[in-house]
């Protein structure tokens, strides 16, 4: 891959960078590699337009890329699911003020993602579902399959958690920030529910950041423990501490902790929802993600009954997720979509 990276020039933002960084990964060897921060529409104004200006093949990870004009040829990858579900449970629940700024927010995004070359997405309900709305033609969206990050099978990269996790109960850990689709708030729920209905009491864990964590309620912050924002690097080790993973996201495109959670062996608990179906099969443990006291019956389910196959079974839920996808395979499927895409606006 020496040879490719060294064609492709790379701006990443200081997070990304950051977890670079800390999986050793030689940023030398791309033509060239620079940091720089844009934050939403504020890259219309930021000179990133100037950055970019010179290349033939301007491929954006996680669209929307926010430019009024682009030369090259303009490779996006889609990964918001607001646009192709956009009557969602989050959304039937907002006020009409909230209904109206999110309608505004995501008519914005549509508008610059129709304006690209290319679509990138993960699994195919995503493409089916922006083409059968009229959002993107068929013949101009490729799915590529997100992975387990490598950093799963490289053990000596893992790094220990800033804050320590005394374990007193059965854990359950959440990975992930605190947006609406993701469902956090049936956390503290189902904890309240599995130690009056069922006689359980368990720890539940999230890594939210200071903001999203001072923003929740009172009984939220008394039934749940944050560790805080975790680097790449960090969450094999926080998965580690856990018994079990917790999944409750109402919506998504794809979404990598179910991947980790079975990659570490971990029970996954999560959404009863095709999203994570497609990915994990029956290696998961559904439940409705509207309903606590459901999550907290499949739970104390799990707990009071615990099966000698399961080992067997988490067992095979990791050579799943190593079957499913491979981070070199999915780095090749980018590159050989840009490169297409050069050779095809190439004057003959």
């Amino acid at each position: 891959m020496t040879d490719i990276a060294v064609g492709i020039s790379v701006i990443a933002s200081t997070e990304v960078d950051a977890n670079l960084q800390n999986i050793d990964t030689d940023c030398l060897k791309f033509g060239s590699y620079e940091v720089f921060n844009t934050y939403g529409l504020s890259a219309l104004w930021s000179g990133l337009s100037k950055k970019v200006r010179d290349y033939d093949v301007v491929f954006t990870v996680f669209g929307p890329l926010y430019l009024w004009s682009l030369q090259a040829v303009n490779i996006v990858g889609f990964a918001q699911p607001w646009i192709i579900y956009p009557e969602n449970e989050i959304y039937r629940s907002m006020s009409f003020y909230g209904k109206l700024k999110t309608r505004l927010k995501f008519f914005i995004q549509s508008f610059f993602f129709k304006r690209v070359d290319k679509l990138v997405v993960e699994l195919d309900h995503v493409k089916n579902e922006l083409v059968s709305r009229g959002i993107f033609a068929a013949d101009k969206i490729d799915v590529v399959s997100n992975c387990l990050g490598s950093v799963y099978l490289r053990h000596e990269q893992w790094m220990p958690l800033i804050r320590s996790i005394i374990k007193r109960k059965f854990s359950i850990g959440f990975v992930g920030r605190d947006y609406s689709h993701k469902n956090t708030n049936i956390l503290a729920k189902i904890k309240f529910n599995l130690i009056n209905v069922h006689g359980i009491d368990v720890d539940f864990f999230v890594t939210f950041a200071p903001a999203e964590w001072s923003a929740k309620s009172d009984f939220f912050r008394a039934n749940v423990i944050n560790v805080g924002v975790l680097d790449v690097a960090q969450c094999p080790s926080f998965y580690q501490k856990m018994d079990a993973v917790i999944f409750p996201s109402f919506l998504e495109c794809f979404s990598a902790t179910p991947l980790e959670a079975m990659a570490m062996e971990k029970p996954l608990f999560a959404s009863d929802r095709g999203f994570v179906r497609d990915v994990c099969d029956d290696f998961a443990l559904y439940f409705d993600p509207e309903d606590p006291s459901d999550a907290a019956k499949l739970i104390a389910s799990y707990i009071n009954n615990q099966d000698p196959q399961n080992i067997e079974k988490l067992a095979a839920a990791r050579n799943h997720v190593i079957k499913f996808s491979n981070a070199r395979q999915r780095a090749e499927d980018y590159f050989r979509i840009m490169q297409s895409a050069a050779i095809d606006s190439s004057p003959i």
